[in-house]
């Protein structure tokens, strides 16, 4: 991977991501984003509802832990959209998933009610263990690093490979996605503000709440987990072409 080291911080993770996510060879769950069947689809939302079931728990925790009151700030506006309200889609970005769910050919209750596959239950269990035990600055890099794979400024990181992001609004409009399914993945366009936001902070506190070394460390541990989130995302489309053809 290319050597970040002499970058800021959110440049650094920025370039981490790019060397491994998006680089000539891509994890298939991610690869597949652009060319989706039914089935990768139906897999994709399923999985990303066990994501998301951990995501305001591990808000919970930074918001407990952290002193400063611009984090708080930026992490009740961040559920806020997520929970309640996005601007973007007139409702809660967690309605938003459901809708696409159903859009793919899943009933809710199957969302909701789970298991996640297993590589899923194991990123799950490290996150948590994350946010349990960490400092509350490691885990809002972990947390929020997942955000900034969707953050539109990838594309200008040297090494960046592949044709699109996935809120690309030309890419999202000519492609097989069903519509509910297009308008869920059109709103991680904002992940380039709120994953910003976040490692700003993240790097303005590392040295005062932990140590940049230490966030480094607990960063690069979280993109252990999503390469598990994009595996659990590949073996569920396997499990589910029979049942969605095409």
């Amino acid at each position: 991977m290319g050597d970040g080291t002499l970058l800021p911080l959110p440049d650094r993770m920025r370039q981490y991501i790019v060397d491994r996510f998006y680089g000539p060879r891509p994890p298939e769950g991610l690869a597949r984003l652009f060319s989706p069947d039914r089935a990768y689809q139906a897999a994709l939302v399923f999985e990303h509802w066990q994501f998301l079931t951990g995501f305001p728990r591990w808000v919970g925790s930074i918001i407990a832990g952290t002193p400063h009151l611009d984090v708080i700030s930026y992490e009740v506006d961040n559920l806020y959209g997520e929970l309640i309200h996005d601007p973007s889609v007139h409702g809660g970005h967690y309605g938003l998933v459901l809708d696409a769910g159903e859009d793919a050919g899943l009933s809710r209750e199957e969302i909701q009610r789970g298991p996640p596959g297993p590589k899923m239950a194991r990123a799950l269990e490290d996150w948590y263990s994350i946010a349990r035990d960490r400092p509350w600055v490691e885990t809002m890099a972990a947390v929020h690093a997942t955000e900034m794979l969707a953050d539109q400024r990838l594309r200008d990181r040297p090494g960046y490979h592949l044709p699109h992001l996935m809120g690309d609004e030309a890419f999202l409009q000519g492609s097989p996605y069903a519509p509910q399914v297009r308008k869920f993945l059109a709103t991680t366009r904002a992940d380039t503000e709120h994953a910003g936001r976040a490692a700003e902070l993240v790097a303005r506190y590392a040295a005062e709440a932990s140590s940049e070394e230490a966030v480094w460390r607990t960063f690069v541990r979280s993109m252990d987990n999503m390469a598990l989130y994009f595996e659990a995302i590949a073996e569920r489309r396997r499990a589910f072409l029979e049942r969605f053809p095409g």
